[in-house]
């Protein structure tokens, strides 16, 4: 189990932290205006 969850593991993060990055800013702009 632990031999392939980094296989799996490192396209979700790269996905979900740009998501949550964009996201944040989104919210820091939106709320700044």
């Amino acid at each position: 189990m632990a031999s392939y969850l980094p296989w799996i593991f490192v396209p979700l993060v790269g996905m979900v932290v740009p998501a949550v990055a964009m996201g944040l800013f989104f919210i820091h702009v939106e709320s700044d205006e």
